[in-house]
């Protein structure tokens, strides 16, 4: 454990999830809490969170009048995603910031569980519904979804089977997400 402020970079491992879980600017993986935004440690005893406190803090006024964010899935809960956002439209944040997609809002379709639409890893380009951290993210209309997927088997870049499919070049793996559909401007 990272003393309280103590300066912490990305790929840092500060804590294990039997003590606390991930907060802003960090992400669980393997059972290790490590650090995705370079800020200072800051551990919330109450909640048993570890954060990275970023320095500087994107606009939120920009997210406010974006159309869609891209983001990467760090985390899958039973019924939500966390997730990093990485961009505002094409701009690129200095640092990411933390949302999540509850499942409700991922399809008007009833799913299963939400591993039937997202899994760690992906790529996502979601529509902001909230403005204060985390952000709460939509998935529901055609043009949001994965963006880009690795199969969950052997790594490779998927590539899209059907409408609600991907599959794996390398190993013919089949899975299912939920998945951004170009739209045609000219509605043709």
């Amino acid at each position: 454990m990272r003393k309280q402020g103590e300066l912490i970079l990305p790929g840092d491992e500060v804590g294990v999830i039997e003590e606390f879980t991930a907060g802003e600017g960090t992400y669980e993986q393997d059972g290790k809490v490590y650090v995705s935004v370079a800020g200072k440690a800051f551990y919330d005893m109450i909640n048993r969170k570890v954060n990275s406190i970023s320095f500087k803090k994107p606009s939120l006024l920009a997210l406010r009048k974006s159309k869609y964010v891209i983001g990467v899935v760090v985390g899958l809960k039973e019924d939500s995603a966390l997730v990093n956002i990485l961009s505002i439209e094409e701009k690129p944040l200095g640092s990411p910031l933390s949302g999540y997609v509850h499942i409700s809002q991922i399809t008007n379709k009833f799913l299963e569980k939400i591993t039937d639409a997202l899994r760690v890893g992906d790529i996502i380009k979601a529509k902001p519904i909230n403005f204060s951290i985390p952000i709460a993210l939509t998935l529901k209309q055609k043009d949001l979804g994965v963006v880009y997927a690795k199969c969950s088997i052997c790594g490779t870049k998927m590539v899209k089977h059907d409408e609600e499919h991907l599959r794996c070049p390398n190993c013919g793996n089949i899975e299912t997400r939920k998945l951004a559909v170009q739209v045609k401007k000219g509605g043709s």
